[in-house]
């Protein structure tokens, strides 16, 4: 999971540099880092506004449903 993660990050930084540099010619640079900053903020108040702030202990399990062993299919 973690290799997948990074490859995902890795592979979205030069749009998002090439995303970044048109921002900044479009509307300057003071304004691209307060939208990066906002977007950094967002994360934050999605966490802030779940459930898992209120949460003290971890939910079960679901249950498991009892499938047929292989060698029982195979008949």
């Amino acid at each position: 999971m973690q290799a997948a993660s990074t490859t995902m990050t890795a592979g979205v930084r030069p749009l998002a540099a090439a995303a970044a540099g048109a921002l900044v010619l479009c509307l300057g640079v003071h304004t691209t880092l307060t939208i990066g900053a906002v977007f950094q903020l967002v994360p934050v108040a999605l966490l802030l506004l779940s459930p898992v702030r209120t949460m003290r202990d971890m939910p079960a399990p679901p249950p498991r449903t009892a499938l047929p062993s292989a060698r029982e299919g195979s008949s």
